[in-house]
C-alpha cells in the first residue's frame, strides 16, 4: 500500500497504489491530483488526459513500471462527445501493440470539476508467471 504525497494530492483516505503479487492497482486519477500541474491542466479534455497519463506514468515509476505494463484502464468521462479528442491524446501514451484493455463510461460529474478520471491496473513483468 503506497501513498505518494509528492506526486498526488490527498483527496480521500485511500492508497494511491496497491501491490499484490505481480498485480498493481492505481486509484482513480484526476488532472487536479497532479501536485505539479497548474490550472491549465484543466483547460480541455486533451490537457486533462495528458496530465492524468503523465501522472500515472510517474506513479508507475515509483514501483519500477511503465505505461507498457498497464493491462487495464477504466475511463470515466463527463462528456462523451469529447471521446475522440481524449482518444487521440490517450493513444500517444501507449506503444503500438501494448495498448491495455479499456472501458470508457459516461458519468454525470467528477470531483474537482474534472472532465475525466482514469483508474489503472498493471502487471509487474519480473514477477509475472509464464502465461
Amino acid at each position: 500500500y503506497h501513498t505518494l504525497p509528492d506526486l498526488v494530492a490527498a483527496a480521500a483516505p485511500c492508497s494511491h497504489i496497491v501491490e499484490s503479487g505481480d498485480t498493481i492497482w492505481l486509484s482513480g486519477i484526476l488532472a487536479a491530483d497532479d501536485t505539479s500541474a497548474g490550472p491549465e491542466a484543466m483547460d480541455s479534455i486533451t490537457t486533462e488526459t495528458e496530465t492524468c497519463l503523465r501522472l500515472i506514468s510517474r506513479m508507475l515509476a515509483t514501483v519500477s513500471l511503465t505505461l507498457s505494463d498497464v493491462t487495464s484502464v477504466l475511463v470515466h468521462m463527463t462528456d462523451l462527445t469529447e471521446f475522440e479528442d481524449m482518444n487521440v491524446a490517450y493513444a500517444r501514451f501507449f506503444p503500438p501493440g501494448r495498448e491495455p484493455v479499456r472501458t470508457c463510461v459516461g458519468v454525470s460529474a467528477l470531483l474537482e470539476g474534472a472532465r475525466i478520471e482514469f483508474t489503472c491496473q498493471a502487471r509487474h513483468p519480473s514477477l509475472a508467471h509464464a502465461d
